[in-house]
């Protein structure tokens, strides 16, 4: 299995871009990084030879500012601020296709409704804290319910914008990631049914093992049913570990996740994409890196 290693990790430093080439074979472009820093990200793997497999928008030579940016408006109502990510968007490609990328990751975006937000919040904290409750149950119940009458109204727009990207930009796949919070789109249901109305084979979903076992920990969604409903449409995996806290992106081997099981699951023909926070080091990472491969080949 060949290993891809996302930016996320080297947090805008050039060196530390460096200093992890030699034990990947791939590499994801993320969100963090200045017009400077893409620069010498795109000189330095071409000198090197290491293929950019995959993209994270918003990324590129675009981007004005050096914090992450994922589009956060996808799917607002505000038309202005949709537009604007949608271009963001575009943009990334234009670059993926220049680099010869695979993929493109999206966030399509989050319910806008704050009481949501903080009530999913809110519940987690309690769950970590607390442990199981009656009370708990009640909570979940109204946060089921009250996403169940928020997710009306956004999803024909989203289709209209994935057709045109999808469209636009045919060299590359445009992939739905799957998302940490209950409150952030999409869920299964909703991923099911932009993929039975957007039709361009372009089109497809990326799978954050961490993020799908935190929401099935949290009671929300079980992690099988996204390859139950939509396993054909998987591009790729984010890869990363998972502490009892829920605390995610850490190197593989490091936390709960079963990571040989989750290999089988998806096989090695997948984009299978190593996505490590910054905060750890060198050492950790390259031992999670090599776990990875040690998993892949006992599978």
């Amino acid at each position: 299995m060949r290993v891809a290693f996302s930016t996320s990790w080297i947090d805008g430093d050039i060196s530390r871009l460096e200093a992890i080439l030699p034990y990947i074979d791939t590499l994801e472009v993320g969100t963090k990084g200045d017009p400077a820093f893409f620069s010498s990200l795109e000189k330095l793997v071409l000198k090197s030879g290491t293929p950019i497999t995959s993209i994270h928008a918003s990324a590129g030579p675009h981007k004005t500012s050096r914090d992450p940016y994922y589009t956060p408006y996808f799917i607002s109502s505000n038309s202005s601020l949709r537009n604007y990510d949608i271009e963001q968007v575009a943009l990334t490609a234009e670059w993926a296709t220049q680099l010869g990328a695979t993929a493109v990751i999206i966030h399509t975006g989050k319910v806008e409704d704050q009481a949501l937000r903080m009530d999913f919040l809110g519940y987690k904290e309690t769950l970590l804290r607390e442990g199981w409750s009656t009370r708990l149950e009640q909570m979940k119940s109204a946060i089921v319910e009250r996403r169940k009458e928020l997710n009306k109204g956004f999803l024909p727009n989203l289709i209209n914008d994935l057709r045109y990207l999808c469209r636009s930009f045919p060299e590359v796949i445009f992939c739905i990631e799957t998302r940490v919070n209950y409150y952030e789109v999409p869920l299964p249901d909703e991923a099911q049914y932009i993929f039975d109305y957007v039709h361009p084979p372009n089109l497809g979903y990326w799978h954050d093992v961490g993020h799908t076992y935190i929401l099935e920990k949290l009671g929300f969604v079980p992690q099988n049913i996204w390859q139950n409903l939509l396993g054909a449409k998987c591009v790729g995996t984010h890869l990363h570990d998972v502490d009892p806290q829920l605390n995610d992106h850490l190197p593989p081997g490091d936390g709960l996740l079963n990571f040989p099981a989750l290999l089988r699951q998806f096989g090695g023909q997948l984009l299978h994409t190593l996505e490590i926070h910054s905060r750890h080091t060198l050492e950790s990472v390259i031992r999670g890196i090599e776990r990875i491969r040690n998993y892949s080949i006992s599978g």
